[in-house]
């Protein structure tokens, strides 16, 4: 048949999304080699059951003549060879809003009345030759997730497409799907997109609370009524219950009996109520993504002097003792001079070995951060135990040291706080 005179179900987007990527580049390839051996499955008037990709892939590649297979069936005939067909052919899609419709089809088409159960299960039409089992495999879901899923059409199209482009999880939807279309459009109007950031929790709690509006504007429904027909009749013995429907509609609603609205006082008086909350969960957010921003910051600066820390240390580790001092054998007639050279000998030394004790210190405070205070302080004060004070000139730079020490001690125990405050914002 002509490719012109195909044209593709109605239905087809609503269940299925087109191929993309490699999938559909390997089909594409395939059928520019070997053609399209399958054919096209239609009803009389060119409408597609069974082979949208394929149709699509022909028209790229100019193909005019496709092979069919023509259907005479009913329309709901036809859309139940539709989703089987391409549950055969297409394997998984990840979509909930499409499950969740193809499911309602194939639930309706089997005759399967789902019923929640005591404990979540499904009770079906018993003279039904499917269960919810079936429909819960046809369409690739679990048999405990099912009714969660098909839950999802009661939704308005506007949360369907947050649904479906997965800014609002399955969980969510579910509790705003109980509430009545009315209400989930003023919850819509007055959040929009940001209704999606709300938490499991904070949905249910909503849905609770919105509810509790619409029983409360309910019952107040019902009291206007009887108010009215006790008025109508005018009996004085009628006056006392009436004094009392008009007090408890005002304790509902707050309002004249007269007055209607498309949506509840007590629901949209909810509503702006959650949007407030929301924006003060969002200031709080903003907050904290600020400071832990912060700390970014000074933990980078941190890390920086880490590592001058530590190229300093090599630098030391690296540097080469110089030869020992040659003393001519006549020097020891000297005595004088004997003994300067001895002294600048053993200043020398010292220095070394106050070098060495400074790259312990410069290591171990590069390291500091990943032990206790307790283990920290423990080694500042075994250095300060081991540090040689031989000489009286070196006092003044053993003190310089021990300062040093001081400082690596607070850097640590800084640092370590840091790490500790960026954990907790992190979690």
């Amino acid at each position: 048949m002509s490719i012109h005179r195909l044209k593709p179900h109605p239905k087809n987007e609503e269940y299925y999304a087109d191929l993309t990527g490699e999938k559909y580049e390997e089909l594409k390839r395939s059928i520019e080699v070997h053609g399209i051996r399958d054919p096209l499955k239609i009803l009389p008037d060119g409408t597609i059951l069974a082979g949208h990709q394929r149709y699509r892939i022909a028209k790229e590649l100019g193909i005019e003549q496709v092979p069919v297979a023509i259907y005479d069936v009913s329309p709901e005939e036809a859309e139940y060879l539709l989703i089987a067909d391409n549950e055969e052919r297409r394997g998984e899609d990840n979509d909930p809003m499409r499950k969740a419709r193809r499911a309602k089809f194939l639930a309706e088409y089997w005759g399967v009345k789902l019923k929640r159960g005591a404990r979540n299960d499904f009770r079906q039409n018993d003279e039904s030759p499917k269960t919810a089992k079936d429909v819960a495999e046809a369409v690739g879901v679990d048999a405990s997730n099912l009714h969660r899923i098909m839950k999802l059409n009661d939704l308005i199209p506007e949360l369907q497409a947050l649904v479906s482009a997965g800014k609002l999880g399955t969980t969510s939807a579910e509790q705003l799907a109980y509430l009545s279309p009315e209400t989930q459009r003023a919850l819509y109007a007055a959040l929009g997109d940001e209704i999606t950031a709300r938490t499991v929790a904070e949905t249910r709690e909503l849905r609770r609370r919105l509810e509790e509006a619409e029983r409360r504007d309910r019952e107040t429904a019902r009291l206007q009524q009887e108010l009215a027909t006790l008025r109508e009749r005018g009996r004085d013995e009628d006056r006392a219950r009436i004094a009392e429907l008009e007090s408890e509609i005002r304790r509902l609603q707050n309002r004249p009996p007269e007055r209607v609205e498309v949506v509840p006082d007590a629901v949209l008086r909810e509503i702006e109520d959650w949007k407030r909350r929301a924006v003060e969960t969002d200031r709080e957010r903003q907050a904290l993504e600020e400071k832990y921003e912060s700390l970014k910051v000074i933990l980078q600066q941190h890390q920086e002097r880490i590592e001058r820390l530590k190229a300093e240390n090599a630098r030391l580790k690296e540097g080469a003792e110089p030869a020992p001092l040659k003393v001519a054998s006549t020097a020891k007639t000297v005595d004088p001079e004997w003994q300067r050279i001895e002294r600048e000998k053993e200043s020398f030394h010292e220095l070394m070995q106050a070098y060495r004790t400074l790259h312990k210190i410069v290591s171990a405070a590069a390291d500091f951060i990943f032990v206790s205070d307790e283990e920290a302080e423990a080694f500042i004060q075994k250095l300060m135990r081991e540090y040689p004070q031989k000489a009286e000139t070196w006092q003044s730079e053993a003190l310089v040291l021990r300062q040093a020490a001081m400082a690596m001690e607070r850097l640590a125990n800084s640092l370590e706080r840091q790490y500790t405050k960026l954990r907790l914002v992190k979690s």
